[in-house]
């Protein structure tokens, strides 16, 4: 009652629904109600935001798929021009991702089309009094993604810390000095060795001008050369050519090897320097002469053949790939001119193109679009590929050339436009077929789910005028078919494409497949995931139909105890495994048979994306089907 004693407000609604017939339904359903007043019924976003706006209703009821912009659209914008209106999201779907997009933009409730009419009543009295309603199974799986969210920050923070703590060891284990400091010279960080080096302690340092470490001859050569470096931030070494040093903190001085960086940070441009102790020349030399015999090494275990010419064109060295390709020892090369490993027809014309290159000594393919050869010493020719590159010595400029033979790249070439093909072929297959299913989806949707619950509204609004026993009982009888044609519609739904597999993964679709069947016949169904990583799009629809076909086998046919799939990586590629304990089959996989028509579909699609499919069965021993594709 209200305070002059008469009715309570009438709960003032507005319905935003693309489909007429259930807008109709919905529309007649709140009339009929008493305490309900229906103030607007639109067909789109747009329209529920414009009459929010005008009739300021108590509670807003809207499609989660509709036009201009859908259900999330509409739930922005009726906040934004009426925010005490409390919202009620209505869809077909209940994935986490839809549920919390709408939760996110301002619903308080969810419901599943096909939810009976007293508790589509009964949820708009709640969003009136402030309430949520929401399916169990839907609150279960965004209260678990609120509390995955809430673990994942907890473990970024912990992350940070373990970073910022690694920062600070790796600075530490530097085996140079690395002091870095501000746009002004004051010091703003130092690593342990930077103590060892100069025989400050950290205090000492921190803080203070960096020419404490400089002889005092070097101090207008640093703010110099720290403006020049601070107007182009490059990181590169300092001083080239020039002596530097630092100074310890007893007055001795060494030279140093020093380099640059610079990093922007919240308190500005932090200038670092690396800075090395040279005083032992012995230890560049040892530096010198490993990276001699790195390079000898290299050199030799090169999978192509190396041939260094001087400017003259006379081969300095070849590794041992070049005496297998050519089928000459190197002393037979070495110091020949470069053309005894040319086809007589080229090498007239060679030394022009030696000297053209010493020209412009870019590192660069020879001859793009054009046929090489090289010649072995009996004489045979053979297609190469030459890239050629240069450096610089003391004895003058050096030109490389690294050779391949490419007599199996026609064959290579070949197999891969197959493969291309074949790419391009499943990407078609996949496509067209998934796009078939959506269509069929949506009709189902936008028609067959909707004709139905407003048929189920209109019965609700029919059994208010009936009294006879027996034609409310034939009533219930009917209003409990169309329940049931809603729900397989609603599965025969997911079964065409579920939401999940693209906005969730193949894991999380997979596991709605395994939800569906659950305990069915008392069959026991589990599913472990293993996956690092996502398959590509036309994959992972080909191994979730795969793994759906194998879970409908073994769910009609197997009559096992358990059912259990796994996903996986493996030999660079993905696989689903579906494994269950039941009676088995006698025949090979790939022979149809009566109740097993699918493997077939199931082998042609893995065998179209480049994998494989492997069925293992017998009477009595259960069925394993896996399969593969590369990632």
């Amino acid at each position: 009652m209200n305070a002059e004693g008469g009715s309570p407000p009438a709960i003032r609604v507005l319905i935003a629904e693309d489909e007429a017939p259930l807008r109709e339904a919905l529309g007649d359903l709140l009339t009929d109600e008493p305490g309900m007043e229906l103030v607007a019924a639109v067909g789109d976003a747009a329209q529920a935001a414009a009459e929010a706006e005008r009739t300021k209703p108590d509670v807003a009821m809207l499609d989660v798929r509709m036009p201009h912009g859908g259900g999330a659209r509409a739930a922005q914008a009726i906040r934004s021009v009426s925010p005490n209106t409390r919202i009620i999201a209505l869809s077909a779907y209940e994935d986490r991702t839809t549920v919390l997009e709408m939760l996110s933009n301002g619903a308080a409730s969810y419901l599943t089309k096909g939810t009976s009419p007293e508790e589509v009543l009964e949820a708009i009295r709640r969003a009136a009094r402030g309430q949520s309603s929401m399916p169990a199974d839907v609150m279960a799986a965004v209260v678990e993604d609120l509390v995955h969210g809430a673990a994942e920050r907890r473990d970024r923070l912990a992350a940070l810390g373990r970073s910022e703590a690694m920062f600070r060891a790796l600075l530490d284990s530097s085996p140079d000095a690395i002091i870095s400091i501000d746009d002004e010279g004051r010091i703003a960080l130092v690593n342990s060795q930077t103590v060892d080096l100069f025989g400050y302690e950290r205090d000492e340092l921190l803080g203070g001008s960096v020419e404490l470490l400089l002889p005092d001859r070097f101090h207008g050569r640093y703010i110099e050369h720290r403006d020049e470096y601070l107007a182009d931030t490059a990181t590169r070494p300092t001083g080239v050519g020039v002596e530097l040093a630092g100074r310890r903190k007893n007055g001795t001085e060494f030279p140093v090897d020093l380099s640059l960086s610079s990093i922007d940070t919240a308190e500005g441009r932090l200038l670092t320097a690396r800075v090395r102790d040279i005083t032992e020349q012995s230890r560049a030399k040892e530096v010198r002469r490993k990276s001699e015999e790195r390079f000898a090494a290299l050199l030799e275990s090169a999978p192509d053949g190396v041939v260094i010419v001087d400017d003259s064109g006379s081969v300095v060295l070849v590794n041992r790939q070049t005496e297998r390709l050519f089928g000459y020892d190197r002393h037979e090369v070495v110091g020949q001119p470069m053309e005894i490993l040319l086809p007589e027809r080229f090498r007239e014309r060679h030394p022009a193109h030696r000297e053209t290159y010493f020209r412009d000594p870019r590192t660069r393919s020879m001859g793009a679009d054009l046929e090489l050869a090289g010649r072995r010493k009996d004489g045979t020719e053979f297609p190469v590929d030459i890239t050629l590159s240069s450096i610089e010595t003391d004895e003058g400029r050096l030109g490389t050339a690294f050779i391949r033979d490419i007599s199996t790249r026609r064959e290579h070439a070949e197999l891969a436009r197959d493969l291309a093909q074949r790419r391009a072929l499943l990407g078609h297959f996949v496509k067209a077929s998934e796009e078939e299913r959506h269509r069929i989806a949506g009709d189902i949707h936008d028609d067959s789910i909707q004709a139905i619950t407003a048929a189920g509204m209109r019965l609700q609004i029919l059994r208010r005028r009936l009294e006879d026993p027996e034609d409310l009982r034939l009533l219930s009888d009917l209003e409990d078919v169309i329940q049931l044609s809603i729900s397989r519609l609603r599965h025969l739904l997911f079964e065409l494409r579920p939401p999940a597999l693209d906005n969730e993964g193949l894991a999380a679709a997979l596991g709605m497949c395994v939800d569906e069947v659950q305990g069915e016949n008392g069959t026991q169904f589990g599913l472990r995931n293993d996956l690092r990583t996502e398959p590509s799009a036309e994959r992972r629809v080909i191994l979730f139909r795969i793994g759906q076909e194998a879970l409908t086998n073994a769910r009609k046919h197997a009559k096992a105890q358990s059912v259990d799939v796994i996903l996986a990586e493996r030999d660079g590629g993905h696989l689903v495994r579906v494994a269950d304990d039941g009676v088995g089959f006698s025949s090979r996989a790939e022979d149809p048979q009566p109740g097993h028509l699918g493997l077939v579909g199931m082998r042609e699609r893995a065998e179209l994306a480049g994998g494989r499919l492997r069925i293992e069965t017998a009477p009595g021993i259960g069925t394993s089907v896996e399969a593969w594709v590369p990632a």
